[in-house]
């Protein structure tokens, strides 16, 4: 990862001076997505940069990218962009940027009481990777070899399995992979009384949901514990962006920056948790009676519109219910005003959908593209931008090939897997799901014949002859 962080911060911090700074966002925005969900896997390179270098690169990445956030200049596309970019970029707390980060783990793999296999494979599988090209899969790697230490309670020492918990906690912590609650816990400590009364609130109000039972009653009680949660929410998210308003200075400290990266995130996980609450609550209406009872019984990036929604709201409050509103149904017309702010918050809800439809699927689709054309087990004709390809092999690289087929999405109209497969294979299944051509080829003749159209525009047939053909 270290290395696909050293390119990404050569684009990012290149380039955003530029008129392209917003494609460079969007670009690193759906990269850095790819390596922490292991679509784009992290391999040794012969080199031995160690987490801190990670570290390190990620702080200078995310002080160009408060920069960014905080100018007068910057768009509602390009702040999209940057929150997309911040959860997927490492902690540079100190632990992290020593100069020998991450040390336990070699401890534990030469742990005394324990066999000697497991301790190869401790070596072998987490601490080596994550020493010399540290990424999302060693925490993977972790959770798995957790999983089997802890299988049979007897089976290893007590300080062994502690010590292995808390190399899983720190990697968490590294990728900046911790729960909601865990993130607001941990800034805690910089809140004044004000602002932790506020964050208090919250998590009282979020783990009384949390353990809310599913009943009947549990379902009345929580539509009002739902709006609790969501004004304490509110009220604490405002908080933490006020925190957030001014630009960093040159000359602030590496703690601060390393704070702020944690203030950041869970200002953004508050953002994200704020969608799950607003599902919960319109199922929780509708499992009620929906609109009608309503009538009986978030905010987004445009802060213009978000404002006069707020006042629309507040002012309703205010005015509250009456029997009668000269002739009119005094709770009827009060539904109807309601309704009005309703829909004006779902079309800026929309609004914001779009923009981010408008960012991103054309240039994941362009990065798929280029991904693909590189591979090293691929190679393709195309005609203008639709993509013939055949594959070398599949076997072992099964899920690659898969990934490559379905991301590639429309660009992708036949594939010829020179090889024999079962049909019905993943790799054959998923390209008839997509609705693209699939054969297999297997004659070393035809397979030369084929290499030869490579750049060419052909026809591709599945009669069981020869599939491709020249035009």
């Amino acid at each position: 990862m270290g290395t696909s962080l050293e390119v990404m911060c050569e684009l990012l911090v290149g380039n955003l001076e530029s008129g392209d700074r917003l494609e460079a966002l969007i670009f690193s925005a759906i990269y850095l997505k790819w390596i922490n969900t292991g679509q784009i896997p992290c391999f040794e390179d012969g080199g031995h940069p160690r987490p801190n270098r990670h570290a390190e690169i990620s702080r200078l990445i995310f002080r160009e990218l408060e920069r960014i956030y905080c100018m007068k200049d910057t768009s509602l596309q390009e702040v999209l962009a940057i929150r997309k970019i911040h959860p997927c970029l490492p902690s540079f707390k100190a632990e992290f940027t020593a100069s020998v980060p991450l040390t336990r783990i070699r401890d534990v793999a030469h742990w005394g009481d324990i066999p000697h296999d497991l301790k190869l494979q401790i070596k072998h599988t987490i601490q080596n990777k994550l020493h010399r090209n540290a990424g999302p899969e060693d925490l993977v790697a972790t959770e798995a070899m957790l999983a089997r230490i802890t299988r049979n309670p007897e089976e290893y020492s007590e300080a062994f399995v502690e010590q292995f918990k808390i190399i899983h906690h720190e990697l968490k912590d590294f990728s900046m992979l911790r729960n909601l609650t865990e993130q607001l816990e941990s800034i805690k400590e910089s809140f004044d009384d004000r602002s932790l009364s506020a964050l208090t609130l919250f998590l009282e109000c979020k783990e009384r949901l949390d353990n809310l039972e599913e009943s009947k009653d549990a379902l009345d009680k929580s539509i009002d514990l739902l709006l609790k949660t969501a004004q304490s929410l509110n009220a604490l998210r405002e908080v933490i962006v006020k925190g957030l308003e001014s630009s960093l200075r040159n000359d602030v400290p590496d703690a601060a920056i390393a704070m702020r990266q944690k203030w950041r995130l869970c200002e953004i996980g508050l953002e994200d948790y704020s969608f799950l609450l607003l599902s919960r609550f319109l199922n929780a209406l509708e499992a009620v009676g929906g609109a009608q009872q309503l009538k009986e019984n978030a905010e987004s990036k445009n802060p213009e519109e978000c404002t006069a929604i707020g006042n629309e709201l507040l002012a309703w409050k205010e005015k509250g219910l009456s029997e009668k509103e000269g002739s009119e149904d005094g709770k009827a017309v009060w539904a109807l005003r309601f309704k009005v702010t309703l829909d004006r918050s779902r079309r800026l809800t929309k609004e914001y959908s779009e923009a981010l439809l408008q960012m991103f699927p054309q240039k994941v689709e362009c990065y798929v593209i280029s991904q693909y054309m590189s591979s090293p087990t691929v190679d393709r004709w195309a005609v203008v931008e639709q993509i013939l390809c055949y594959l070398k092999g599949a076997p072992g690289d099964e899920d690659r090939c898969l990934w490559q087929v379905t991301a590639a999405g429309n660009n992708i109209k036949g594939v010829v897997l020179l090889q024999e497969l079962p049909h019905l294979s993943h790799l054959g299944v998923r390209a008839g799901q997509e609705k693209v051509i699939f054969v297999t080829c297997e004659d070393d003749d035809k397979i030369a014949d084929i290499q030869k159209l490579n750049g060419k525009c052909v026809r591709h047939n599945t009669t069981g002859n020869f599939p491709v053909k020249d035009l």
